[in-house]
């Protein structure tokens, strides 16, 4: 199977790393080939595969390829990225653990697995970015990591094993699986630290360098909230449910997320926590995926996830190599950095065209439709403006950027590489004066590149809406269960061009019902 080759390389590389976090000079190779070699065996997956480890498959999909192929390739840059900010160098490491796990989740074809699987990711990844910090570090901020993590997994796990059994047979009436339902959906607002569930990833931001933040708060749950979305799609979405009172809770979550944590990214004094707020609100559009409850928002539900966390990783590559260049993280301390730093200013460009969006792109219109099937009336039109907020941090950086720099904080002005005297006396000093006087150059051609692969993921590329269309390996739809008939779980047409009413949901009756 192709997905294998996969798993064991990016396992091998996280064990291999973990081995030698204190040996430097051999950590550093073997993250980086590691890597590399996890994204070519990512792209060389091939789609439709299955391999039956009795009783659970694992199955490949052309989404779980390409949601792989652009986390190897986004963690390789962020890697390189971290290492010419000076960052930490358990990025690596971090990245091939969730790497590993977010594989394993998207490849099983039933959700308790998958959303254990996709937790333990998420709780390795951040304890291994907390722990080198000591033992306060580990008490003040992977606990609380660690907590809301476990709390969001074994949620997930007991709804999902509440109404349903590996039957694919309903096994509940109308009430359990209405809280089965809000269960999963407040577990994914707590795996990504939505408003109101923030108070674990913010401290976050105080002990994780930019380059990492991405790979915690925002891959990692990422894959969670992927078997989350199929797990609605196919599980709640087929049958006749009044939600609409749960609804407004996990609609109240989802506008909340979008519009204060975009407030509290305008609001911060330093990158890493706007960087940290941004995903927050972001984060928010994928809740509101959940809230339709319908098999329509699926497909642009995963469009919208894949693009915000390549974009938000390159926000976060941004940010490094603004701190490289600029000596600082502190907004107000970057006064000129758009005038002075010309390749800044392109990566800040293409990073605002590929978070904002462009009518008519795949992340836009992913996000339009969300909101439209979500909600309706006034609200609806409120909301298609309110997730236009980050223009709002945006607009402030820009504006810092264009303001005339104080004396004594300019930063490096290069645009192009430095080369010191070649000494071939001492060609590894040389190379290592070379790579330091080159590290904000190098940093800044990161945030391009990432950069530009966001604006690309936002408008399409690689085939994403299509890949979109079907996330997961085929579940069998759950049916009412002989011993359980209520009267709410009643068949629903199915609209036309469906094949099945088991596979359409009869998505239009569900939006009257839950808006009613």
């Amino acid at each position: 199977m192709s997905l294998l080759p996969f798993l064991l390389i990016t396992t091998g590389g996280a064990v291999a790393s973990l081995l030698l976090r204190h040996r430097a000079g051999l950590r550093g190779p073997v993250d980086g080939l590691a890597l590399t070699a996890g994204t070519l065996a990512a792209v060389a997956i091939v789609p439709g595969q299955t391999l039956d480890l009795g009783g659970t498959t694992l199955g490949t999909t052309d989404y779980g390829r390409l949601f792989l192929a652009l986390g190897s390739l986004v963690g390789l840059g962020l890697w390189l990225v971290g290492l010419a900010a000076g960052s930490r160098r358990d990025a690596g490491a971090v990245t091939l653990a969730i790497l590993a796990t977010s594989g394993l989740a998207l490849a099983l074809d039933d959700p308790r697995p998958a959303f254990l699987v996709a937790s333990a990711g998420g709780a390795v990844g951040a304890l291994l970015t907390t722990t080198p910090h000591g033992g306060r570090a580990v008490a003040l901020v992977g606990i609380p990591v660690l907590r809301a993590t476990v709390v969001a997994g074994v949620a997930a796990i007991v709804a999902t094993a509440w109404i349903g059994s590996a039957t694919g047979v309903l096994e509940a009436g109308p009430v359990s699986a209405g809280l089965a339902y809000l269960a999963v959906a407040l577990a994914v607002a707590i795996r990504f630290g939505a408003i109101p569930f923030h108070r674990w990833a913010a401290p976050l931001t105080d002990v994780v360098p930019e380059s990492t933040l991405p790979q915690v708060t925002a891959w990692a749950p990422a894959a969670f909230g992927i078997v989350a979305l199929a797990w609605t799609e196919a599980t709640v979405a087929p049958i006749a449910l009044d939600l609409a009172a749960i609804r407004v809770v996990v609609l109240a979550v989802a506008i909340g997320s979008i519009l204060l944590g975009s407030l509290a990214a305008w609001i911060q004094d330093d990158l890493e926590h706007m960087v940290g707020y941004a995903i927050v609100a972001d984060a928010g559009v994928v809740l509101l995926a959940l809230a339709a409850v319908d098999a329509e928002a699926a497909g642009p539900g995963r469009v919208w996830l894949l693009a915000f966390v390549v974009t938000r990783s390159a926000f976060a590559a941004w940010a490094a190599a603004a701190r490289t260049t600029w000596f600082t993280g502190r907004v107000a301390d970057l006064r000129g950095w758009a005038v002075r730093s010309p390749m800044l200013t392109v990566a800040f460009i293409a990073l605002v065209v590929a978070s904002v969006g462009i009518p008519g792109t795949a992340a836009f219109d992913a996000r339009s439709t969300l909101v439209r099937l979500s909600m309706d009336g006034p609200l609806e039109t409120v909301m298609a403006v309110g997730v236009l907020a980050p223009i709002a941090f945006y607009v402030r950086l820009l504006a810092v950027g264009l303001s005339r720099a104080e004396s004594g904080r300019a930063g490096r002005p290069e645009w192009r590489p430095s080369l010191t005297a070649v000494d071939l006396t001492d060609v590894r000093a040389w190379l290592g004066r070379t790579w330091a006087a080159d590290r904000a150059f190098s940093a800044s051609v990161g945030a391009i590149a990432a950069a530009v692969l966001a604006v690309a993921i936002s408008a399409g590329a690689f085939g994403l809406p299509g890949a979109a269309a079907n996330g997961l390996p085929a579940r069998e739809v759950p049916t009412a269960s002989p011993d359980v008939a209520p009267p709410s779980f009643e068949p629903v047409p199915t609209r036309q061009g469906d094949s099945s009413p088991g596979q359409s949901a009869g998505a239009s009756t569900q939006r009257s019902i839950s808006r009613s």
